[in-house]
């Protein structure tokens, strides 16, 4: 049997996804997942299934803004899963600052990557902050 992780180690990998959010650095943040990761961002689009689709989904995330970022602000975890509720702040191109927000369901290997993220948020809700 293969030992999960332990919640503080959770924590931490919750938090360095999160950080890559905040980077503008595409690369950074694709580096939170595993390379057979599943990712479900938003849930209903269809789901993302290589190294290269989850890069240039991130890549599509930070060109979209002059600076964005999610902000986690509460997780729970339990076993090798956890949740996150996250507030995301960005400037548009044009100067306008918006506001979003989501939850987010992780799973993750035993080397704190991301094997799966399901992202319950709508694009249609980012409004003027």
């Amino acid at each position: 049997m293969t030992k999960g992780l332990s919640p503080d180690a959770l924590r931490a990998a919750v938090a360095r996804y999160f950080e890559g959010t905040r980077s503008m650095n595409a690369a950074q943040w694709a580096a939170a997942f595993a390379p057979a990761a599943i990712v479900e961002d938003p849930v209903g689009q269809p789901p993302l299934i290589t190294p290269q689709a989850i890069l240039a989904q991130g890549e599509a995330f930070v060109t979209a803004f002059s600076q964005v970022g999610l902000q986690e602000t509460f997780v729970e975890v339990n076993g090798n899963e956890a949740v996150a509720y996250w507030i995301g702040r960005g400037i548009q191109p044009d100067g306008s600052r918006v506001r979003f927000e989501g939850i987010n369901h992780f799973q993750f290997d035993t080397d704190g990557k991301v094997t799966k993220l399901r992202g319950f948020w709508n694009p249609q809700n980012i409004r003027p902050e």
